[in-house]
């Protein structure tokens, strides 16, 4: 009879060792999960520096790139590019393009506008519309016109006169190309475009 509080006391016994077991463990979790270090010897990930395998870029930043025949430059739209022929410099800048406004279900092809702007001329600039091409981005080739009513540009624009033309083509929607070749071979300016009509 006297056998039964023996065994009781045991199990309570070792219950309670047992419980305390687990909330020591649980407290020494918790102290140290709560410290933070003070000082750490790296900065956070989004202020270290980059890797030294990668490559640095040391050109300023928003100054005018220069182009000229054998070293063709390519930019964003509305970026002006400063262009330097045998015959004479010019600041050349296209913008757009412009479409016609959205309509449900959106055509598989837009009038795309583009304006071309010629300024800061130095010597003699050969203007011929035909030098202008744009490709869309599976590579068609697209030669615009001008636009209705646009007046045709002179052949030719001197110092102290500046350009400002309109010309359009009917392409589809995506990424694109304008290039300007005024001197015979290879573009030498271009400028990346996205016809969007939505």
């Amino acid at each position: 009879m006297s056998a039964k509080p023996v065994v009781s006391r045991r199990r309570r016994s070792t219950l309670a060792v047992g419980a305390g077991l687990v909330l020591a463990l649980a407290l020494a979790a918790c102290g140290s999960a709560a410290k933070t270090p003070q000082h750490t010897s790296q900065p956070p990930l989004g202020f270290r520096s980059l890797p030294s395998f990668l490559p640095t870029n040391a050109a300023p930043v928003d100054r005018v790139v220069t182009a000229a025949p054998g070293h063709p430059q390519l930019a964003v739209q509305g970026i002006a590019v400063q262009v330097n022929l045998p015959s004479g410099q010019v600041l050349a800048t296209v913008t757009g393009p412009q479409v016609p406004p959205f309509v449900a279900p959106p055509p598989p092809q837009v009038t795309a506008t583009f304006a071309i702007t010629l300024t800061h001329v130095s010597g003699t600039i050969p203007v011929r519309l035909g030098d202008f091409t744009i490709t869309d981005q599976l590579g068609r080739t697209f030669h615009p016109a001008l636009v209705l009513h646009e007046t045709p540009p002179s052949p030719t624009l001197t110092a102290g006169h500046t350009l400002n033309l309109q010309v359009n083509a009917v392409m589809p929607t995506g990424e694109g190309r304008l290039y300007w070749s005024p001197t015979p071979g290879t573009p030498i300016v271009s400028w990346d475009f996205i016809v969007e009509n939505d």
